[in-house]
């Protein structure tokens, strides 16, 4: 099972949240959405697209979500973990410098 950055947990709580605010029942379709991306990667963790933009390090993955506009960013190297939960008119690479929060 992958293991979550606190950021990008606090990012999936937070979508939900927004989601949820707006439509009933929105934001529990959000968290399944999530959820089968995580499915998806932990089925088949060489799936998800590598970032393949300069200066963004290599090891770096994501899979867009179907019906809303994030993706689930990880990374399986030194262990599978997930970065962001990314919005995608967010600043791109706002999430970059939790990179270094994962050590070896």
């Amino acid at each position: 099972m992958a293991e979550y950055l606190e950021a990008a947990a606090l990012e999936l709580e937070d979508g939900a949240d927004w989601y949820e605010a707006r439509v009933p029942d929105l934001g529990e379709r959000f968290l399944t959405e999530v959820r089968d991306a995580l499915t998806l990667i932990e089925n088949s963790p060489r799936l998800g697209s590598p970032w393949l933009l300069r200066g963004m390090p290599d090891g770096v993955r994501h899979v867009p979500l179907r019906s809303f506009p994030y993706s689930v960013v990880y990374v399986l190297e030194p262990r599978m973990v997930v970065i962001a939960i990314a919005h995608g008119s967010k600043r791109p690479f706002y999430w970059i410098d939790r990179l270094d929060d994962l050590g070896g």
